[in-house]
């Protein structure tokens, strides 16, 4: 090598180093597999420090355009085949910002789903006689064995773009481009792509439903559990009705129950494969897509091939779900946080989900119920990022559909997470019980109940009863409850003489604990109708898990499947 001085005013020396490397292997100067010069010979050749040279070697490496092998050197990486009619490699900040992050996240999520595709396409190539069954043979002799395998097996060169075409490189490279080639009959990356997604989704929704369905069977033993212990409902967080904690959990629960209901009916959204599309309109090689839904586990395929590239509605109609489930799990956990306070004392947290103060020795912080409360957010945020991102977009597959996947990847693991702080909290925790009733009975929970009962005594309207005891409340000084005493004298001033109550049922009434047993409606905290609903909830419950169970069991059955065909064409 000739010495070459940078003198570039304003661009840094590494820049320019990585400028002039890539400009060979462009222009064909430097080839695939070939070693570039050493170090040392880089730095004399441009007159530069290691570091310098280090970081521009790095940063191509990163980028993909250049590969190290340990002992031996740092070579040129072999071009990508997909990228024939382009005459440059892509850009650094393309490879670091837009197809790294997309890799690292199938390497993560669909490595095993991608396999499966690949598997399922071959037996539909076969049993169409599209290839013959020795090509498809040796195709899945090869691909079989890669299940057992780390998803860095396949490579993860930026250049290459995307999983598919990483996975492509590798075929080719180990079965040659006439054998491997085979497998891109009758599809592309526009159709795997989105079947890819669909299946790994799927993945991560039997766990959020499994974990939800835990979560409500919880909830329904804290229920059970703590069946008529009095607490105070509240509204506008002010003391307003006596109820029991079971009552409680069973209203949280119907809420977390609709939440479920809702992300299962989506599965029958999503469940539907578009593999066969091709780019987006379909192909003329007669392929059987029925035949590689069932094969993998689909319910159906989506018909229009259009509309099987381009939909994206199930990435929001799940994050509207999650978004939901999150603020039910929000306003639950926004409940314990203040329960769990110094001037509530009804409840308390074990250790292990708690955490303490640097500086404070007496403070015990309720950590997970923080952190639920506030990863609710990044779901909502999911949601409107998504829509955002299709916003504008035709009706068509684009690169626009590839930035709704972090937010969604992301939205399902903050969910993942607070349901299982949320599992994690319930099993520890400790009611207050004796303090509970007894604010019931000292903050004039109760009041509405007197309202009810003078309205059926003294035969006046709810109208009249309500002001004769807000104006008492009004009128008394400090706190407290009222007295009966003082009832009479407002009563005086409203209609002229005082109420029929005796000191007997004016006691009566001052008890929580009645409040809630005098209840008759249905759906209200008595004993008999929580029971009811503790009945309803939980055979709602198993509904639920019922429907799961016919989820994975058709899974299973497709696996089943899938494996005879593919051991019937290897045997």
């Amino acid at each position: 090598m000739n010495s070459n001085s940078l003198n570039q005013k304003g661009i840094s020396l590494y820049y320019q180093v990585e400028t002039y490397i890539r400009t060979k292997i462009e222009s064909g100067e430097w080839d695939s597999g070939q070693k570039l010069p050493t170090e040392t010979e880089l730095c004399k050749y441009f007159g530069v420090s290691r570091t310098t040279v280090r970081q521009a070697v790095n940063s191509m490496v990163e980028g993909g355009l250049l590969v190290r092998r340990q002992g031996s050197g740092t070579y040129v990486t072999q071009p990508a085949y997909a990228r024939n009619r382009l005459s440059t490699q892509p850009s650094d900040s393309v490879c670091r910002y837009i197809y790294m992050p997309i890799l690292q996240d199938d390497m993560a999520r669909s490595y095993q789903n991608l396999l499966l595709t690949h598997i399922s396409h071959i037996l539909m190539l076969c049993e169409q006689n599209l290839i013959s069954h020795e090509d498809g043979k040796k195709l899945l002799n090869f691909i079989l064995p890669l299940r057992n395998m780390h998803p860095q097996v396949i490579g993860s060169n930026p250049l290459n773009e995307d999983y598919c075409l990483n996975f492509e490189q590798y075929l080719i490279s180990h079965l040659g481009i006439e054998l491997a080639g085979k497998i891109y009959i009758a599809r592309s990356r526009n159709d795997m792509t989105p079947t890819v997604i669909r299946m790994s989704i799927r993945d991560s929704l039997l766990i959020i439903y499994d974990r939800l369905i835990v979560l409500v069977r919880r909830l329904l033993i804290l229920a059970e559990e703590n069946q008529e212990y009095i607490i105070t409902g509240y509204t506008h967080s002010m003391p307003a009705q006596p109820i029991t904690l079971d009552h409680y959990f069973l209203a949280v629960t119907e809420a977390l129950i609709r939440d479920l209901e809702r992300l299962l009916s989506a599965y029958r959204t999503l469940n539907l494969s578009p593999l066969g599309a091709c780019a987006m309109a379909g192909t003329s090689f007669p392929i059987n897509r029925k035949y590689t839904a069932q094969l993998l586990g689909f319910d159906g395929i989506i018909t229009n091939t259009l509309d099987a590239v381009a939909a994206r509605d199930y990435l929001l109609e799940l994050s509207a779900d999650f978004s939901t489930l999150g603020s039910t799990l929000a306003r639950f956990s926004q409940d314990l946080y203040l329960w769990s306070t110094a001037e509530f004392d009804y409840v308390s947290f074990s250790d292990s989900f708690s955490c303490c103060s640097s500086i404070m020795p007496q403070k015990k912080n309720a950590l997970s119920i923080e952190h639920i409360k506030s990863k609710s957010s990044h779901l909502t945020s999911a949601y409107l990022d998504i829509i955002m991102c299709l916003k504008g977009t035709g009706y068509e597959h684009c690169r626009d559909l590839f930035e709704c996947m972090p937010p969604f990847w992301n939205a399902v693991e903050q969910l993942t997470g607070m349901l299982e702080l949320t599992i994690g909290t319930l099993r520890d925790i400790t009611f207050h019980h004796e303090r509970m009733e007894h604010m019931a009975d000292i903050n004039n929970s109760v009041l509405t109940d007197i309202a009810d009962f003078l309205v059926q005594k003294d035969h006046i309207s709810f109208r009249t009863a309500h002001n004769i005891i807000a104006s008492t409340v009004k009128e008394k000084e400090g706190v407290g409850q009222i007295t009966l005493s003082q009832l009479n004298t407002i009563s005086k001033n409203h209609m002229g003489h005082p109420t029929s109550l005796t000191e007997a049922e004016w006691a009566s009434l001052q008890s929580a604990r009645i409040s809630v047993k005098n209840k008759k409606s249905e759906g209200s905290p008595a004993p008999n109708h929580c029971r009811k609903m503790l009945l309803s909830l939980r055979m709602a419950a198993d509904r639920s898990s019922e429907q799961l169970n016919k989820i994975t069991n058709s899974l299973q059955l497709a696996e089943q499947f899938r494996n005879e065909q593919t051991a019937a064409l290897i045997d």
